[in-house]
């Protein structure tokens, strides 16, 4: 007995430690299981605006400030409309690039991406309780939200570059734009390549009117918007509205917003494509057309950046190498 004792307490002191240590882990176990709860249920989200290059099945392929960024669109994203080449889009997105929303972005919102500090998680409203309007309900209601997400009716005035069946491919500043014709598309008269047309056409580039585009009509795309949308921003600043257009009908005043004569381009060179250069700008592909009246400095070649004096049909008056410098962009001299 008296050498039992001994033992028994020492078994004691070994099974107490043991204990001690299993609840130390369990303990720390917990903890770490709490905080990866609270990183998941307030993940830290980006806000990005830029530019819809491609919309492929459940992705939207943008180009930001960054370069290029791929979005998924799930079941649970809220996608205000559909969007297609050359939209600039608002979207908030989780880590993994999912979208949470995606909206049409504002005219004065810029490229860009900037990081959403989590936000607690806000307890559970009860049947009894009335429902709390958040910050981001009060912005949809607002007359101003309202404004930017109506479908907006753009009017394109462009040469035609092709005539395929029920579509027209025409030029723009954005690169080159596929206009389909429906049997409700109101056609003026009959076109072929080179006309010069003005197009009212929807978000899905279907054309409700396409009529012959007057002398003094400058090529460009502008947006349309409704009387009702008028109303809703009457006390915004204006934005560039057209007027709606007459059925088969000529216009020889030219647009509100005037352009200017000539454009100076600074872009990158994708292509050197007999007389034509196509580059890389801001705002997507431009196709560039070489003349015998065009000023050509040298040879360039893919990966060149240059800067061209260029018409508003897209006829080049010079290019020369671009200064290490010169920002990608469109100026007017």
């Amino acid at each position: 007995m008296n050498m039992d004792t001994p033992l028994l307490s020492f078994t004691r002191v070994v099974f107490t430690c043991i204990c001690f240590l299993v609840s130390l882990a369990v303990s720390g176990h917990l903890v770490a299981a709490k905080e990866n709860v609270q990183a998941v249920s307030s993940p830290t989200t980006r806000t990005v605006v830029a530019e819809v290059l491609e919309v492929e099945g459940e992705f939207h392929i943008v180009r930001g400030e960054r370069g290029e960024l791929r979005i998924e669109v799930t079941s649970d994203t809220q996608v205000s409309e559909e969007f297609i080449y050359g939209d600039r889009i608002k979207a908030v997105l989780l880590p993994n690039d999912v979208a949470l929303t995606i909206t049409r972005a504002a005219p004065e919102e810029s490229i860009g991406m900037k990081t959403n500090e989590p936000s607690e998680p806000s307890p559970p409203s009860t049947s009894e309780e009335n429902p709390q309007t958040s910050e981001e309900d009060l912005k949809i209601t607002s007359p101003l939200y309202k404004a930017y997400q109506v479908p907006k009716i753009r009017v394109v005035i462009a040469n035609i570059l092709m005539v395929d069946e029920s579509f027209y491919i025409i030029r723009s500043e954005q690169g080159e734009i596929q206009i389909e014709i429906t049997p409700e598309t109101q056609l003026s008269e009959d076109f072929k390549f080179d006309d010069k047309i003005k197009a009212r056409i929807t978000p899905a580039n279907k054309a409700l009117t396409v009529t012959r585009a007057g002398k003094h009509d400058p090529t460009g795309i502008l947006e349309e918007i409704s009387a009702e949308s008028k109303d809703s921003i009457a006390t915004t600043p204006p934005t560039q509205t057209t007027t709606p257009i007459p059925k088969a009908t000529e216009s020889s005043e030219p647009l509100v917003a005037e352009v200017a004569a000539t454009r100076i381009i600074v872009a990158d060179v994708l292509m050197v494509e007999g007389d034509f250069y196509i580059v890389r700008g801001e705002s997507g592909e431009i196709q560039i057309e070489v003349t015998p009246e065009t000023t050509v400095s040298e040879s360039f070649d893919y990966g060149d950046r240059i800067k061209a004096e260029v018409l508003a049909n897209d006829k080049a008056l010079s290019i020369e190498r671009a200064n290490p410098n010169d920002p990608i962009g469109i100026t007017t001299p």
